[in-house]
């Protein structure tokens, strides 16, 4: 999947994916756009196991790299936490270069 700015791979494992999925998994992560200059990648991987659906994260962004992992009770559930933390841990490193901008500016 591409979209804006970064493409989005999905790996699925032990369960089908459907279109349903994908189309959500599209809708969801895709609202890391607004986040489109710093982000660069996203892997997305999905298992099954025993019930419970395990969801990894690895993203990306300009000079580093952010890993997430999460677990749910259904696919869907776990590509929304996973969008959750992956949009929190890219809003720190927003923040952080910022940060670093303005102490930059400071010391000029």
């Amino acid at each position: 999947m591409r979209e804006e700015g970064y493409t989005i791979n999905v790996l699925v494992k032990n369960f089908p994916a459907t279109d349903v999925l994908m189309d959500y998994i599209r809708k969801r992560l895709g609202d890391l756009d607004k986040f489109s200059n710093m982000v660069q990648h996203l892997d997305v991987h999905l298992e099954e196991e025993r019930g419970v659906y395990k969801g990894v994260g690895i993203l990306k962004i300009k000079g580093k790299t952010i890993r997430v992992e999460v677990k749910g009770k259904d696919p869907m559930s776990a590509v929304d936490d996973l969008k959750d933390l992956l949009s929190r841990e890219v809003k720190k490193e927003k923040e952080k270069i910022s940060k670093e901008r303005r102490r930059d500016r400071e010391i000029d």
